[in-house]
C-alpha cells in the first residue's frame, strides 16, 4: 500500500520528472502524518492523500496544501527528538499485538520539502498536485 504524489494534468497525464515524487508507504511517515497533515488537509480541502484512492490538488487548494505542509515541517524541525517510534496498525490474533515502526525526523522533513517545491511547481505549470493510491 502507497500513496506516490507527483505532477500533471490528470491520472493519466503524469509527469515523468522522477525527482519531483514523494511516495508515503504504510508506514510510519504516513501514519505519523495522519492525525495531523492528511486529516486537516482532508477537514480543510475535502481531499484525502490515501493509501488506496486518488485525490488532486489545484488552484487555490495548493494554497491551502502548502500552509498546511509548511506547518507540518515546522512543528517536525522544533522536535527536539531525531527519532521516535509511531504506532502503525494492530496485530489480530490469538493474543493482540500493536506494531509501531521507527520514524526518522530528517527523512521526513526531505520528503514533505520536495512536496513543498511540487507545490510550487504545480502552480508555475499549471498542473495537478496528484496523490494516486494503490
Amino acid at each position: 500500500m502507497a500513496a506516490d504524489i507527483t505532477l500533471g494534468r490528470d491520472v493519466n497525464n503524469l509527469s515523468v520528472e522522477l525527482e519531483l515524487k514523494v511516495r508515503f508507504n504504510d508506514d510510519a511517515d504516513y501514519w505519523y502524518l495522519w492525525p495531523t497533515m492528511i486529516k486537516e488537509i482532508q477537514k480543510n480541502k475535502g481531499e484525502l492523500i490515501d493509501l488506496y484512492a486518488d485525490a488532486e490538488f489545484m488552484g487555490e487548494n495548493l494554497n491551502k496544501l502548502e500552509v498546511i505542509v509548511s506547518k507540518t515541517v515546522e512543528n517536525l524541525v522544533n522536535k527536539s527528538e531525531s527519532k521516535w517510534k509511531v504506532h502503525v496498525g494492530t496485530e489480530l490474533g490469538i493474543e493482540k499485538k500493536e506494531i509501531f515502526r521507527a520514524l526518522n525526523k530528517n527523512d521526513l522533513i526531505e520528503k514533505l520539502t520536495v512536496l513543498l517545491k511540487m507545490i510550487t511547481m504545480a502552480r508555475k505549470t499549471n498542473d495537478k498536485l496528484i496523490s494516486i493510491g494503490d
